[in-house]
């Protein structure tokens, strides 16, 4: 005798049945519907912005499948409601966003509203990357471009740039406070070695601890790199630097009349718009202070041609360079990859907050042709690194100077072999 199944449990397994249906139909009607709408996701760019072509080549190849699969995931769904309850419900319970900050570029939580990316508390706690012996040929190799540059009528400095971690350890995370050492990084041993060599530098870590009682914003609480104060005050200190080279007409030191307290820009609250959390004591915007220049001198030369090397502190090193009004032109060559291009003479801080018209030229590649083109009536070169990027070795322009500007056998040996690592999404 067959037992039939109660009502309840019909109605029970249907119901469950429709569930499953339900859940496995919703995210394509979600997406074809359009409601709800997803949640954006900040910080996060999609790799795949069309579904793929169907064709015999790529299906027997496997890329229709290999596609299909991300466009899905990236486009269908509710991934951006998914990703911030996520993230919302590792924040709340355990007070981080990521299950182990372990990638380059991880965002770290610090003491509100402070946040860190993982590439600057890692290079505060790793040990040195760099032997004195490679360190002390890489200070020879800039102190021979110093030279070289002197040579064709061209003032050279190096600027390294402030790592956040050490500037602020009050602010880290209770695990990294008792960790982090400067002694754990290459920027020591980078500066004495610079300073040996007689090659002009101006070490941001040690001048931003000085300044920092008077002037709290010189790296933003939710940035990476300096600020815009934080770099204007840079460069005002960099100047002297130049003049004692004796090359160019004295640069006047620019004055300030004053900052305007402001919505921080994109580059200053960078690390906010990665949280993707509904709620935080990180989501208020912290101002930030934008340094109002005065004119320059009625005698001053305002037309110094510069060209800056170096990482993503040099976008900002660029907007202290336009507020001055000492600069016709500005060439700034992001990690010898791509070129940037500045006119800033008509810039005036009190009607704009920052220099917002640099252009890319393009890809631009360290070879001769480019080296000539980026270094042509050049007056001024600046070499501008962080200290997670020392053991980059100025990704070969010590080497280009010298293919360009020294003698007939002159080469200058390369300090390490590795290929020099690039992030252009800095």
């Amino acid at each position: 005798m067959t037992n039939v199944p109660s009502i309840f449990r019909r109605v029970f397994c249907g119901t469950l049945v429709a569930l499953l249906a339900a859940l496995l139909l919703f995210p394509w009607l979600q997406h074809a519907a359009h409601w709800p709408a997803d949640k954006k996701l900040s910080g996060i760019r999609t790799r795949t912005d069309e579904f793929p072509a169907l064709t015999v080549q790529t299906w027997l190849d496997g890329s229709f499948a290999q596609i299909a699969d991300l466009w899905t995931s990236e486009h269908v769904g509710v991934r951006g409601w998914l990703v911030n309850l996520n993230r919302q419900v590792r924040y709340s319970l355990f007070g981080q966003v990521e299950p182990a900050p372990r990638r380059k570029r991880a965002l770290v939580l610090g003491r509100p509203p402070v946040l860190f990316e993982n590439l600057l508390l890692a290079d505060a706690l790793r040990p040195p990357q760099i032997s004195p012996e490679k360190m002390d040929a890489f200070a020879a190799n800039l102190r021979r471009t110093q030279e070289l540059l002197r040579d064709q009528g061209m003032a050279f400095l190096v600027i390294l740039a402030p790592n956040k971690a050490l500037l602020y350890p009050e602010t880290l995370p209770a695990w990294a406070r008792a960790r982090i050492s400067e002694t754990n990084t290459d920027a020591r041993a980078f500066v004495a070695a610079l300073r040996r060599h007689d090659v002009p530098v101006l070490d941001t870590m040690t001048l931003f601890r000085e300044l920092q009682p008077e002037f709290p914003d010189l790296v933003p609480p939710q940035g990476i790199h300096w600020s815009h104060q934080g770099t204007w005050l840079a460069w005002q200190r960099a100047i002297p630097l130049v003049n004692q080279q004796g090359l160019l007409p004295p640069l006047p030191v620019p004055e300030s009349d004053g900052v305007a307290m402001s919505r921080p820009s994109s580059m200053n609250r960078e690390l906010n718009s990665q949280l993707n959390l509904f709620r935080s004591p990180y989501d208020a915007e912290v101002p930030c202070a934008y340094p109002i220049a005065k004119p320059p001198p009625p005698d001053a030369a305002t037309n110094l041609d510069v060209l800056v090397v170096g990482d993503s502190f040099g976008f900002t090193f660029v907007d202290a360079l336009a507020r001055s009004g000492l600069c016709r032109l500005v060439h700034f060559w992001f990690y010898m990859q791509t070129g940037k291009e500045a006119f800033p003479a008509t810039f005036d801080s009190r009607a704009e907050r920052l220099y917002s018209h640099l252009a890319g030229i393009g890809t631009m590649r360290p070879n001769d042709e480019n080296g000539r083109r980026m270094l042509k009536d050049k007056k001024l070169v600046v070499f501008v690194v962080t200290t997670f990027n020392i053991d980059k070795f100025a990704w070969g322009f010590d080497r280009l100077v010298a293919r360009l500007y020294g003698g007939a056998t002159e080469t200058i040996p390369e300090v390490d072999e590795t290929e020099p690592e690039v992030n252009l999404a800095d």
